[in-house]
Formats: C-alpha cells, sequence, structure tokens
C-alpha cells in the first residue's frame, strides 16, 4: 500500500487564495491519483495526540507559523518534508534585507526543524541557493518549478492566443513587499498605460492579466519561483522584473507560450516525483542522544586531559554526546581527543581547516547537537559529577522551562577539581542571583546552563557577526526578550575557571561590546538601567 501523507499548512485554497495555496492544492491532487491515503491539516488544528496515531505517515508541511511549538519539536522524530514558500528560517522573512541575501547567525530561524527534515523543498535554483546559503544544509532540493492543473494550463493556453492591448499588468497586492506601488511607478515615469489586476477568482485573474501585452512586477522580497511571472510568460507576455524573482534562475525562463505550457505539463510528473521518491526514506530517532555537551578549544593541550576527564565522569554520559570543535590547534590537541574517543563512542570530534573565533566555534557546535537540550562545557572548567544530571531532572519536572543554571564556584586556579580546589566557598558573582530580567544586568546564567535547543529555533544562535566576548549574554538577552523561561535552582554544580583576559586593550573592547549590548536591551533592566548606566556609559566614551 502506498504511503500515508499528511499535507499541513497554515491555510488551503479554500482559506486564502494565493499561488501557494494553489500548488499545494494540485500537489495533494496528484498525490491522491497516485493511491496515497492523503489529510489536510491546518497547522493550528495538529495535536500530540494525532502525531502519535499518525507517526507511520509522511508529512508535508508547508506552512507552519500556527503550528504549536510542542507538535514542532515532536515532528522532528518523524518523517517529514518541508515545502519552503516564504524564507521562515529567517527573522525577517526576507534575505533582501541582508548582504548577498545572508542572515546573521542570531536571525537564523527554526533551524533544527529544517535540519532534520528528510529533505526541504525548494522552487527554483535561485531559492536553492538562498537556503543552502543561509542553513548551509544538504538536504535542500530544487523542485524546479511549480505545480499547474491541467485545467488551469489549458486556460492558460487558450488566453495566450488572443489578440492583446499595448498595456502593462500590474499585480494590485497589499502586501507590501509585492511593490504594486514600485510597478506602477515605473511605468509612469516610462510612460506606458497599465491595468491593475486582483480579481479574487484565479481564472478571472488570469483572463485580465492575459489582456495586454506586458507584466511589471518588481518584488522586494526574494521570490521563491513567482507563479504570476511564470503565468505571464505561459501567456507570451513580455515581462519586466528584478533578480528577486526565482523563476528567472531557470534555464526554461527563457520560453514562452507553448513551449513554456508544455513544459509546465511535464514538469507536473517531475516534481511530484521527486517528492514521492521521499516518502521511501526513513529518519529514525534511536540512538538520539538527550544532551549535547557542545565545546570548543585552541590550544587547550593545558586543559584537555583533566577536562575530558571530567566529562567522560558525568553521571549521564551514556545520554550525551560531547561535540569537540577544535579551532586548528596546533598542538598535540588531536592525539589526546582520539584516546577518549576510543574509549567513549558519544565524543564527536571536529578539527576546523582555519583558526576560527569561540563565537563562531560554539555555533558550528550547536548546529551538529542531535540532543533535545545543550549545555557549555568550556575546557577550563570543571563540573560537579552529577552537575548535567541534576540540571536535566529539573528541567524536565517543568515543562514550561526553556533553560536552567545553578551556583558556580569561582577559582583562578587552573586545573583543579569540583572536590578539591581552592575556591574557598567563593561563588561565581553572575550565576548566584536568582533570576528575573532585572538581573540580566549580570549576564546570568552564567557559564554552565541547561538549555532546550528549541531556543535556538525560536530565537537564533550566537551574535557571531558583531559579539567576540559577550556573545552569551547577547543570546540570554535575546531570548529573554522573546518570551524564554528562565530559572536558577539553588545547588553548586560547577567550577568556573576566572583566569581573566591580561590584556588591557582587549578588556576595554569587552567592556564597550558590552555597553553596547546594555543599550540594546535596555528595557529589560528596569530600574536597573538607570544604576548601571554611568558604569557602561564610560566605555562608549573611551
Amino acid at each position: 500500500m502506498n504511503r500515508e501523507v499528511v499535507f499541513v499548512a497554515d491555510f488551503f485554497v479554500e482559506h486564502i487564495l494565493g499561488g501557494g495555496e494553489l500548488n499545494n492544492e494540485e500537489l495533494i491532487a496528484i498525490l491522491k491519483e497516485r493511491g496515497h491515503p492523503l489529510s489536510k491539516k491546518q497547522s493550528h488544528t495538529i495535536t500530540l495526540e494525532f502525531l502519535r496515531e499518525k507517526q507511520k505517515a509522511f508529512f508535508i508541511i508547508s506552512n507552519f507559523l500556527n503550528l504549536n511549538p510542542e507538535c514542532k519539536e515532536f515532528l522532528k522524530d518523524l518523517d517529514y518534508a518541508i515545502y519552503e514558500h516564504d524564507h521562515k528560517y529567517l527573522r525577517s522573512r526576507n534575505p533582501a534585507t541582508y548582504s548577498d541575501f545572508k542572515a546573521p547567525q542570531k536571525d537564523l530561524l527554526n533551524y533544527y526543524f529544517y535540519k532534520n527534515a528528510i529533505a526541504v523543498l525548494g522552487q527554483s535554483a535561485f531559492h536553492k541557493q538562498i537556503i543552502e546559503k543561509n542553513l548551509q544544509l544538504p538536504n535542500v532540493v530544487n523542485l524546479g518549478g511549480n505545480l499547474w492543473s491541467l485545467e488551469s494550463l489549458k486556460k492558460i493556453r487558450e488566453i495566450s492566443k488572443r489578440e492583446k492591448k499595448e498595456q502593462c499588468s500590474i499585480l494590485n497586492s497589499a502586501i507590501d513587499h509585492k511593490n504594486t506601488g514600485g510597478a506602477i511607478k515605473y511605468c509612469s515615469v516610462k510612460g506606458l498605460p497599465y491595468q491593475l489586476i486582483s480579481n479574487p477568482d484565479y481564472f478571472e485573474f488570469l483572463e485580465e492579466m492575459g489582456t495586454n501585452n506586458k507584466f511589471v512586477f518588481f518584488p522586494q522580497t526574494p521570490e521563491t519561483l513567482s507563479r504570476v511571472i511564470v503565468e505571464a510568460r505561459m501567456m507570451g507576455l513580455a515581462v519586466t522584473t528584478n533578480n528577486l524573482v526565482g523563476a528567472t534562475s531557470e534555464e526554461w525562463f527563457k520560453l514562452k507560450g507553448d513551449e513554456l505550457i508544455n513544459l509546465m505539463i511535464e514538469k507536473r510528473e517531475e516534481i511530484a516525483n521527486k517528492i514521492e521518491t521521499l516518502f521511501n526514506k526513513e529518519t529514525s530517532s534511536k540512538d538520539k542522544p538527550l544532551i549535547s555537551i557542545i565545546s570548543t578549544f585552541y590550544e587547550g593541550e593545558k586543559y584537555l586531559n583533566n577536562f575530558l576527564e571530567n566529562i567522560t565522569s558525568q553521571t549521564v554520559f551514556d545520554k550525551c554526546e560531547l561535540i569537540l570543535i577544535d579551532a586548528n590547534s596546533p598542538g598535540t590537541e588531536q592525539q589526546i581527543v582520539a584516546e577518549y574517543a576510543d574509549k567513549h563512542k558519544n565524543i564527536v570530534y571536529h578539527r576546523l581547516d582555519k583558526r576560527e573565533n569561540i563565537t563562531n566555534s560554539l555555533n558550528i557546535a550547536a548546529k551538529l547537537a542531535k540532543g533535545k537540550f545543550l549545555t557549555f562545557a568550556f575546557i577550563d572548567d570543571i563540573k560537579r559529577k552529577d552537575c548535567i544530571e541534576i540540571l536535566l531532572n529539573n528541567i524536565l519536572n517543568d515543562k514550561n522551562l526553556d533553560l536552567i543554571y545553578g551556583d558556580v564556584l569561582q577559582t583562578t586556579n587552573a586545573n583543579e577539581t569540583f572536590e578539591s580546589n581552592s575556591a574557598n566557598g567563593i561563588l561565581f558573582e553572575h550565576s548566584t542571583l536568582p533570576f528575573s530580567k532585572e538581573n540580566m544586568i549580570k549576564c546570568l546564567p552564567g557559564p554552565m546552563p541547561l538549555w532546550k535547543k528549541s531556543i535556538h529555533d525560536n530565537c537564533g544562535f550566537l551574535d557571531a557577526e558583531n559579539c567576540d566576548f559577550a556573545d552569551d549574554w547577547e543570546m540570554w538577552l535575546r531570548a529573554v526578550q522573546h518570551g524564554c523561561v528562565f530559572k536558577k535552582i539553588d545547588q553548586t554544580v560547577g567550577l568556573y575557571y576566572a583566569g581573566g583576559r591580561s590584556n588591557q586593550e582587549e578588556n576595554l573592547k569587552q567592556k564597550q561590546e558590552e555597553a553596547k549590548i546594555f543599550y540594546q536591551y535596555a528595557p529589560l533592566f528596569g530600574a536597573n538601567f538607570h544604576k548601571y548606566k554611568p558604569y557602561f556609559d564610560q566605555f562608549l566614551r573611551s
């Protein structure tokens, strides 16, 4: 029996008549014709109970804005493809707002949801290129077009044969990024007569657009394909557009009229075949670690043995993976890691081909993570043997929590142990305070938090483009700003090595960076803003 398919979208054609909805409806019709049991589900109606019932099904996820976060997490362990329509992997939803269409790390959203998909279905070479540029994932597939019903193509062919007016058709859209105003301005400057097209009936819309001999369209957001542009070409219209239309990246775009219509008939089978082959691929949640411990080092020989002995002795290390990013260290670090990796198969070692800063390296580690939870492990710090277990149990006991942290001892002597150290009970100041937005002024949660990986899906990664020192503080502030819930427990979970920077110039750069972050997130700090404002102002004046 053909595999069951569940098609998920925020809206279908019966709710909204749009290009994405028309395409989705035709794919649904084709898959049904091929004998696949298929159900349509609006994203907001998906429940955990439904997902448990349909674990053997293949999910095609079109739009998922209204998908319950718990359901999105559950889906990551099922078989699904993302039919990408509108750049939901970016905070802005518009790659054109970034240089060369590449967003900073902090603006990447839904990363793991895209990563865990069997495939991310792009609609043009241009679309695929932008997705890969931002997510750098190997599972992106270019479908190379959209789907039209045979009835629609018959209508388009009929319209293509008609006489046309010397006039421009312009899409009359209330959506800003469709830029109706830009097309009107172009025609006005050129002295070209134009007609605004906005009929809610699809066939009537085609009729109106096809009465003219030109189509003008200047979108402000990269179009994944732009069905309306392809429809204009199929009807034989001359097209004036910009470099943000995905269809222009396909070889077939040079065609028009009957040739293009005939190709789109062939594309129906080609696209459906590409998607159908995915149904035979399966992912597995087996052997996935619960926790990903992420770490990075450069010239770490001095600390590595002590660090690895400490981490591999964690009481729940069998539920973990340790991801080590070696930023091209020149010493014997690789050999040291190899000795431990031979004994512990859950050590994942990646040596970079060039030196990277800590922020970039930690982002690399975080993107490799397979666990549902993440935690930092810096090689000069030491965790209590049951540190991760304590934090894990606390966060599992409260499903509303996104991050948990505890107290941390502080020492100035390297390579001590948690059980035997010179801290004399002195705690790392920033981790002692109870959690509140106001107390985030002190860079809570400190060096040893444990957090849900979904924080990155919702809030992005460390800001590698703007932060060299206070990257964790900025990311936690961003997470709290977006509504993530943090909690402190009154247990001491580790030993922080306060080696510190001795370079005066580096210290000043750090303080200047912190001052900029302080002002960026000023509304979070409440009364502490005015209390600490003079302190941070001095560094901005330096």
